[in-house]
């Protein structure tokens, strides 16, 4: 189980629930972005060992990327470089739903030969996902983190058993977006992964008592969410169950 973060609170607490990495972002509301290197140097702090896939994504909105977006992304991972990560997570689109290999080459130039690479969700606006599949094996990616080009997992659980099917062992198909306790099982069973993707996420409200009359409180001032650890030992249960079945 990779589970995906974006506070220290919820780092420790996927470790402590036994997932085997973190991916790990801020602001996953917007679907995850670049994190602060103080962050990952806190998690560092106390987890050592803990392996921790950092996402390179310089903001929200699409997965077309001009010149700009490329040179923040770019340093973004020599920065990160400097410190103990055990992978990255990024992705880049051509309009035309292609995979954006001159892109994608600018940035894997920056990344240590040692480090694991994961395409993100941007996979699931690919327009041919046999081609963008062949495409990022030949890249070097070891992963793909797909909803099976569904609003969720459990929606594309059919196309995410073809393609770790076409994949034949050449790339991971890490199924993720909308996973949970309750259909967990299913898409694991129905997919045949070996991996999965999820935050496990519960809002804990927030301890403010105080309310300005004058400012329109939104959800999102109303808690923070966070990663619950019983939820990833649950998932990790599920898991470990189906696996073994399997």
């Amino acid at each position: 189980m990779e589970v995906c973060v974006d506070n220290l609170e919820s780092a420790l607490a996927a470790y402590d629930g036994g997932a085997i990495r973190i991916e790990l972002c801020s602001d996953l509301n917007a679907g995850g972005l670049t994190p602060s290197i103080g962050l990952l140097n806190e998690i560092r702090k106390r987890l050592p060992k803990f392996i921790i896939y950092v996402m390179i994504r310089c903001r929200s909105g699409d997965f077309i990327y001009d010149d700009y977006d490329l040179c923040v992304m770019e340093e973004e991972i020599q920065l990160f470089s400097k410190y103990n990560v055990d992978g990255y997570v990024f992705g880049a689109l051509n309009p035309n739903g292609t995979i954006h290999l001159e892109a994608l080459k600018r940035l894997i130039k920056h990344v240590p030969n040692d480090k694991s690479m994961t395409y993100h969700r941007a996979f699931d606006f690919v327009s041919n996902w046999k081609q963008a599949i062949d495409q990022l094996v030949e890249l070097g990616f070891k992963r793909i983190l797909t909803s099976g080009l569904e609003k969720n997992a459990y929606y594309g659980r059919k196309l995410i058993r073809q393609m770790t099917e076409y994949a034949n062992k050449r790339i991971l198909i890490m199924p993720g977006c909308g996973i949970d306790i309750g259909n967990l099982e299913t898409i694991l069973t129905e997919t045949g992964v070996t991996e999965f993707h999820a935050s496990a996420r519960i809002k804990r409200l927030s301890t403010m008592i105080y309310k300005n009359p004058n400012v329109n409180i939104d959800n999102d001032f109303d808690g923070v969410h966070v990663t619950d650890k019983e939820k990833v030992k649950m998932m990790v249960t599920i898991y470990n169950k189906v696996t073994k079945r399997l």
